[in-house]
């Protein structure tokens, strides 16, 4: 009997460790593709700079927004003959009336399609007087990613949720039934016919709670050394047990007779 929980409880902890190594994946994978969202800046450029204060004013607390920044006509010439080395060009260069910019840096896990048409349409509110730069491809390439990753996830999640229910039941059902001619030796010599029951119930408290206990103390483990810098939601580790548990009560439906 000790030997049939312990070999269920080491399945059900390796069963949940691959199970958060998704969660980790996912997360971490997902953290990049945002990351990259967040590394393109949008350049709006006006002649009118008390135009780009107005955008700025209906944009600035958008919870996309990670940042928004103006750079004057003069800070802009002085790049251009920083960067390109325009040292004769100088004087001509500042002769020109430059446009103002104003770059827009967002939060990559929040600037989706949605956030980025409500975005372009203020911004076409100002046009002409207004003209913006985006680099809509890498963007959308990492929409498609995220999204395509997205679905992985989640049909990963559900085939994980279906094994671990797989494996708990039968291995739950199959140690019970082999140790059904032991209860039927424990009932006839007196035993209480409630000691089975009381014990199946005890040894899926230890299925429940040993395999989940053991994988949240590596995570905060992994965490606390800072060797992990994404985090598991901790709804997973509730849907996790969750199932577990619902994985036991079919158990014992399955075993009513027996456990009676």
């Amino acid at each position: 009997m000790k030997k049939g929980i312990f070999f269920q409880i080491i399945v059900i902890f390796f069963i949940l460790l691959g199970w958060n190594l998704l969660h980790i994946g996912y997360d971490f994978q997902k953290d990049l593709f945002e990351r990259n969202i967040s590394s393109l800046p949008m350049m709006v450029l006006s002649m009118q700079e008390n135009t780009l204060e107005q955008v700025k004013i209906r944009i600035e607390k958008k919870d996309y927004i990670e940042d928004i920044i103006i750079i004057q006509d003069s800070v802009i010439a002085q790049t251009l003959i920083s960067n390109y080395d325009l040292v004769e060009g100088n004087e001509i260069l500042r002769s020109y009336i430059l446009p103002t910019a104003m770059q827009i840096n967002f939060r990559g896990e929040i600037f989706q399609i949605e956030q980025k048409q409500e975005l372009d349409k203020i911004l076409l509110e100002y046009s002409p007087g207004v003209i913006h730069y985006f680099d809509d491809q890498r963007w959308q390439i990492d929409q498609n990613k995220i999204s395509l990753l997205t679905k992985a996830y989640y049909a990963g999640f559900g085939i994980f949720i279906i094994f671990m229910m797989f494996i708990a039941i039968l291995l739950r059902v199959h140690f019970e039934m082999k140790n059904d001619h032991f209860w039927k030796i424990f009932h006839s010599s007196g035993g209480n016919y409630r000691k089975r029951g009381t014990q199946y119930f005890i040894n899926s408290i230890y299925i429940c709670l040993i395999p989940l206990i053991l994988n949240l103390a590596i995570y905060y483990t992994i965490r606390y050394m800072q060797l992990l810098s994404v985090k598991i939601d901790y709804k997973i580790f509730g849907i996790e047990i969750l199932t577990i548990i619902i994985s036991s009560v079919f158990a014992a439906i399955t075993l009513r007779e027996h456990l009676k």
